[in-house]
């Protein structure tokens, strides 16, 4: 390979990656060559590379008519090529004529082409003539014309001249085979700037190296609970914006990467799922009746609430009991008698010996029997307008509760009671039931709708994460705190069985094939908005040893809501089209036989299924270094260079075409220089 054609040597920075043999450069042509000459030559090197496109069909045919009377001979069969040909035209795009015939017909106007002069006219010709096919292929047109032309056709024309080959049969497939090996090289050498564009481009300026560690760290938290997640998913959690998920959509749908990420993907729904299921074991074991939390709950709810009761009760006692024993005046007595509904109420309390076990050392002019009868009186006045009062009125509940405050105030103003202990007993209660009853037995309170023991354990836990929340955390704290002191357990119990009903119901709701979004509805339904999640929190760190569960079911959560950062696929519609284009065109007898008699468009027909083959590699590429925990260090190092940069482009180029052990060095870009004709030809 030292006998280079005169005038020309392939030079670049780094011959060994360019993929051509030892020795070749591409330089200026030398003595002999005019520009006049080489644009003559370059001309009609284009005009033919057209013409072996547009006569492609019609040279295919005459090729297999060839063919076929060959092989017609070898079993005895006398088959003139012309009669095989004839036949062939009644296929489709098979009457069309041969590269010849046109350019028979158009020297017929413009005369005959001229002949290359000079051996760099010769070079010239034939690098034009891959020009036309070499422009349909991707990249820029520098590049198109370098890889698809420039090497190819200088390696053709170097080895149609080579002895024994010029001139002989097996010229054409020598330069073939040389157009090739070197445009393979070429191809080789260059980075994959499809895949180098995808990254550079859908990695947000806001992406730090940081970012990329703390993602790092999700997934390996994510790994240890079963769960896999992508760098996608991983990134725009932790920054909290899209990273990358439009490539990752696109992955999940191309056929070149389908199966990978389909592979990936398959178990995400039982990752999901089984992770969930060990947190909970971690806040309670499963319960063996699950339908009597509620009850469990509701009585330990119940006791807390009665327990306030009696805080407030004890409070007051000591003023009650100084009371107690005052006498009314004969003339406050009988203001007392005068209520309409004083002698039926201490007759009851009399006649009741629950009721009277309290009062019964005390006479019926003393403040401690009036305090029971007023009692009694607010309890008629309740049950005047209860739900299930058999005579519901409320004018006469008006006019008990009238009667309950008139013997409130006749205590109250006792002239026997100059202290205002029985007033001060009142207060008390008043105040306490207010403060700290009251807001426990709110419609809306947790605890009170909890305090029943009756409750079932959905209702329970309705009224503990309630689907529109209204009760703040303070109020879910407090609630699972009072249960927790009373019954542990069932506390437990609960919030176990609200984030498993959850789970539950999320995966029972989707459709076949559709669990894949388990992950992001669990996450919506438990901590959907700031308060479902404020109260998730509240209601778990008020359990025993809550604060070191929270951190566990935190982050479960955050992985969860990562697996919602992925798009959805969508219509596959596209891609299907592509597929059945790739499995129609194939490599047939047809397409590979018509390029034979031109090497150009040999080198055409190479370059477009290497294109393809590229980039189904790139794409499963990427889909591997999405999907692969380990892809760190080098996302890491991109995140940290600036975007559209030349090292990040052929750090990303060398990610993808070589590995990861490939990114740690970027890679030169081929080039190609111009000398004088005498400078020393590369490998002598």
């Amino acid at each position: 390979m030292t006998d280079l054609p005169e005038g020309f040597v392939l030079e670049q920075p780094d011959p060994s990656a360019s993929g051509l043999p030892p020795g070749f450069v591409l330089e200026s042509p030398g003595a002999g060559a005019t520009a006049l000459g080489l644009a003559k030559a370059g001309g009609v090197g284009l005009t033919k590379g057209a013409i072996g496109l547009a006569g492609m069909f019609g040279d295919t045919r005459e090729l297999l008519a060839k063919g076929g009377s060959k092989a017609a001979s070898l079993f005895g069969q006398d088959i003139p090529q012309e009669r095989v040909a004839a036949g062939l035209k009644s296929l489709p795009f098979m009457s069309g004529p041969t590269s010849p015939e046109i350019q028979s017909t158009v020297e017929g106007y413009t005369g005959e082409f001229r002949k290359p002069q000079t051996t760099g006219e010769k070079y010239a010709e034939t690098i034009a003539s891959f020009a036309p096919a070499s422009l349909a292929g991707p990249g820029g047109i520098g590049r198109r014309l370098i890889a698809g032309a420039v090497i190819p056709g200088a390696a053709s024309e170097t080895a149609g001249q080579l002895p024994g080959v010029e001139g002989t049969a097996i010229e054409p497939y020598a330069r073939a085979a040389a157009a090739i090996t070197a445009g393979a090289g070429a191809i080789l050498a260059s980075p994959g700037r499809t895949t180098t564009a995808a990254i550079q481009s859908q990695l947000p300026d806001y992406v730090t190296p940081r970012h990329v560690q703390v993602a790092e760290a999700l997934m390996k938290r994510s790994q240890a609970r079963g769960v896999d997640l992508t760098w996608p998913e991983a990134l725009s959690q932790v920054t909290n914006r899209p990273v990358l998920t439009d490539m990752q959509r696109i992955l999940e749908s191309a056929p070149q990467s389908r199966t990978r990420m389909q592979n990936f993907f398959a178990d995400r729904p039982q990752q999901i799922e089984g992770a969930t299921r060990a947190e909970i074991g971690n806040i309670a074991p499963p319960h063996p009746n699950p339908t009597s939390i509620g009850r469990e709950v509701g009585t330990a709810a119940e006791g807390a609430v009665n327990e306030v009761r009696e805080k407030i009760n004890t409070a007051a006692e000591p003023y009650y009991r100084g009371a107690e024993g005052i006498l009314l005046t004969p003339t406050e007595m009988a203001q007392a008698r005068a209520v309409p509904g004083f002698a039926r109420a201490a007759a009851e309390v009399r006649a009741d010996e629950q009721l009277n076990r309290y009062v019964a050392h005390l006479p019926d002019n003393s403040i401690g029997f009036l305090n029971e009868v007023k009692k009694v009186l607010n309890q008629q006045t309740k049950n005047a307008t209860a739900p299930l009062s058999q005579n519901p009125s409320v004018q006469r509940a008006a006019g008990l509760g009238k009667d309950a405050t008139t013997i409130r105030n006749i205590g109250m103003n006792a002239t026997n009671d100059p202290t205002r202990l029985y007033e001060s007993a009142l207060n008390i209660e008043d105040q306490l039931r207010q403060r700290v009853l009251q807001p426990l037995l709110d419609p809306g309170a947790p605890l009170g709708r909890l305090a029943s023991r009756d409750i079932k354990t959905r209702d329970a836990i309705e009224a503990l994460f309630p689907k529109n929340p209204t009760a703040n955390a303070n109020q879910i704290s407090d609630a699972v705190a009072a249960v927790a002191a009373r019954n542990p357990n069932a506390a437990s119990q609960l919030v176990r069985a609200h984030i498993e009903y959850t789970l539950n119901d999320a995966a029972t709701r989707l459709q076949a094939g559709g669990n894949q979004n388990l992950g992001a509805k669990l996450a919506v339904r438990l901590t959907g908005n700031p308060a479902q999640r404020a109260n998730l929190q509240a209601a778990v760190e008020a359990l025993p040893n809550g604060p070191a569960r929270w951190q566990g079911l935190d982050h479960l959560l955050e992985i969860a809501e990562a697996t919602g950062r992925r798009q959805g696929k969508g219509s596959l519609t596209s891609f299907n089209t592509e597929e059945m284009k790739l499995l129609s065109g194939g490599t047939g007898i047809a397409e590979a036989t018509k390029t034979i008699g031109s090497p150009g468009k040999w080198w055409s027909i190479v370059n477009d299924k290497w294109t393809k083959w590229q980039l189904g590699q790139n794409l499963d590429g990427l889909a591997r270094i999405i999907s692969d925990p380990r892809s760190g260090p080098l996302l890491e190092r991109l995140a940290g260079l600036p975007r559209n940069s030349s090292q990040a482009g052929a750090i990303a180029a060398r990610l993808i075409l070589q590995g990861d052990a490939a990114t740690a060095k970027s890679r030169q870009p081929l080039s190609v220089t111009v000398r004088p004709q005498d400078a020393q030809p590369a490998g002598q």
